[in-house]
């Protein structure tokens, strides 16, 4: 039997405003499908705090003050014929409408001290964010509506 490898845990956040889900791409990796802001949670970290910390970092906007867990997905994936796992732990967050329709920003702190990452960002309506998505990233949408249905 093959043991499973398990990578660092990720702190994921659906960010939403009246156009939607905020989401990125990756310009010079279109390979790379759209996903949501979002990263590695540090040894140690509270996934809160990483929460907080990863979405100013990858969008260049403030950190929505009101985070809301959602839920954790343990999420199984193969690589290269080899078992993987991944452990998210999504967060909503309630942005500004003022925010644009779409904008730039390079990441500065890869977690793998890479250069840094051009990431565009846009927006995609709930209904079309589980085909649009990718590696996975859609898995909490239904628990993203559950909540939103709840806030008056």
């Amino acid at each position: 039997m093959t043991e499973v490898t398990f990578l660092p845990n990720k702190a994921l956040i659906y960010a939403t405003n009246k156009r939607g889900l905020l989401i990125f791409q990756e310009p010079d990796f279109p390979e790379v499908p759209p996903q949501v802001p979002g990263g590695t949670i540090d040894n140690g970290e509270d996934p809160l705090v990483a929460a907080k910390r990863e979405f100013a970092e990858e969008t260049g906007i403030l950190t929505p003050t009101d985070m809301t867990f959602l839920e954790l997905d343990e999420h199984p994936f193969e690589r290269n014929g080899q078992p993987h796992q991944v452990n998210r732990y999504y967060y909503h967050a309630t942005v500004s409408d003022d925010l644009p329709e779409t904008w730039d920003h390079h990441e500065q702190y890869a977690h793998d001290e890479a250069d840094p990452i051009l990431f565009r960002f846009s927006w995609v309506t709930l209904n079309n964010a589980p085909d649009i998505l990718g590696i996975g990233m859609e898995a909490a949408i239904p628990s993203l509506r559950a909540h939103l249905a709840e806030i008056p």
